[in-house]
């Protein structure tokens, strides 16, 4: 069994054993766990961390084979020199086809790159797009076969090369591939992340943590020493420092687009630009809405966001919690923003750490229309457009915050979110395409589309967001 057949077969347990020991877990959520049923948690938990292991061994294998590889072909080049030296020729092998980042003269860019941008080790934004194009078109010769087998021979052989795809499918000789289990190659994952900071907020502004597992526990502090007085020769009053732990449980994500089936190589820098932004703001869609709107139901993976904690306290009463002057948007006062930022506590006024997050209608017809009122401003200024700051701090939009005023929402808040969440992010991700399903009640075959479903396992935990006595790193304002 090859390597990647091995490692497909490992992960598949592993995450079979995981979802059984969540399924057990969730069951028993109310009446708690047996002594057997802990007993066969921890016997699952144990297996997979058994998994982890030998996955990481054949991952480790697996380099090695690849630098044992470039290291022999390093020799032969070193071997023809010689030998041209002296004058010996010795027939070459076959040609292959070009697989380096250089982008063949037929495969143009018909517009502006918008979701590959800059240099990113060493590869410039095209190649980048390049890159990710023929490994996706590579995977849907695995996933379409009927439809696209027999085609993409250049970006099949490329992903061979480049990511250890297969070179061939179901019917052309080798074991049936379509809907095989396979990961976005780490190289994207910069690309992919920096994308979903740009469409939302929650993965920018949160704790990161990257999770080696589905699961991570960080401890986090809650009190501090306390220093005392003492006399001279007097022993000193001992005190400690208090934590409790922060517990984040990777959620599988799945978001379903639909696109052209019409594909061509020649377009595949279009082609990859296009998938990565789709899947992309798909995915930063959701995270934001879990982040600031979870409320704990399935719809939301089990996350309680940030406005649904704050909601729990009682505006007017907790300092946390500004009560609005009124119950719409446009009776809000500047008042109510500075009292916002005077609620914030100091320890979490770190410099470039706070923001104001809302909607971007919001903003331009509240906070912008304040700062109008204000006066003092010039003709010049109010056709160059308002700045996204307000009151010395910056403002930054997400559109799963309310975007319409109504009364007992909080439409608006300003923290350090450093301090009031983690997002957990497991870095699995992974995209598949089909033509045989039907998305929105539509099947995708009658229209000649293609289906793109992308993965991905997270998590957000909201752990400080203060009570009715004390303000945490975060203040809102809610309407009456």
């Amino acid at each position: 069994m090859s390597i990647k057949a091995q490692l497909e077969k490992l992960s598949k347990e592993r995450n079979t054993l995981l979802d059984k020991a969540k399924e057990l877990l969730a069951s028993a959520q109310d009446a708690g766990l047996s002594d057997e049923q802990e007993a066969e948690v921890d016997q699952m938990t144990a297996s997979a961390e058994e998994l982890d292991g030998q996955i990481k061994e054949l991952l480790e294998k697996e380099q090695k084979m690849k630098s044992r590889l470039d290291a022999i072909n390093g020799f032969d080049d070193h071997s023809d020199a010689i030998n041209a030296a002296r004058g010996i020729h010795i027939e070459s092998p076959p040609a292959r086809q070009e697989t380096s980042n250089s982008i063949p003269a037929r495969c143009r860019r018909h517009g502006k790159l918008t979701n590959f941008t800059g240099d990113e080790n060493g590869m410039s934004a095209e190649e980048r797009a390049f890159r990710f194009g023929q490994w996706a078109l590579a995977k849907i010769t695995m996933d379409m076969p009927g439809q696209f087998g027999g085609r993409f021979q250049y970006s099949r052989q490329f992903a061979h090369d480049q990511f250890g795809l297969p070179t061939m499918v179901h019917g052309e000789g080798s074991s049936d591939t379509s809907g095989a289990h396979v990961f976005v190659p780490d190289e994207f994952g910069t690309d992919l992340i920096k994308l979903r900071e740009i469409y939302g907020v929650a993965r920018g502004v949160f704790k990161y943590r990257t999770m080696s597992s589905d699961t991570r526990t960080d401890p986090r502090r809650t009190g501090g020493l306390t220093a005392y007085f003492v006399g001279e020769n007097a022993a000193g009053t001992e005190s400690d420092a208090a934590y409790d732990q922060v517990t984040l449980t990777a959620k599988k994500l799945m978001a379903i687009t639909r696109m052209s089936s019409e594909l061509n190589e020649d377009s595949v820098i279009d082609f990859g630009n296009e998938l990565a932004g789709e899947i992309s703001y798909a995915f930063a869609n959701k995270e934001d809405e879990c982040a600031f709107n979870g409320d704990g139901t399935s719809t939301y993976g089990g996350i309680v966001g940030l406005r649904t904690q704050l909601d729990t306290l009682t505006a007017g009463t907790a300092p946390g919690l500004i009560q609005g002057a009124g119950a719409t948007w446009a009776s809000l006062t500047l008042q109510n923003f500075e009292d916002a930022v005077g609620a914030l506590p100091q320890y979490a006024d770190v410099p470039g750490q706070v923001y104001w997050i809302c909607h971007k209608t919001f903003f331009h017809s509240v906070m912008h229309s304040l700062m109008n009122a204000a006066g003092g401003n010039t003709s010049s200024e109010l056709a160059a457009g308002g700045i996204r700051s307000y009151l010395g701090y910056p403002v930054r939009f997400s559109q799963v915050w309310p975007s319409a005023t109504a009364s007992g929402h909080i439409p608006v808040v300003i923290g350090n979110y450093m301090q009031v969440g983690c997002f957990g992010d497991r870095r699995m991700e992974t995209i598949s395409f089909s033509d045989q399903a039907t998305v929105g009640g539509q099947s995708l075959w009658e229209r000649d589309q293609m289906a793109v479903k992308g993965t991905q396992r997270f998590d957000i935990n909201i752990h400080d967001f203060g009570s009715n006595t004390v303000a945490g790193p975060v203040v809102g304002i809610e309407t009456q």
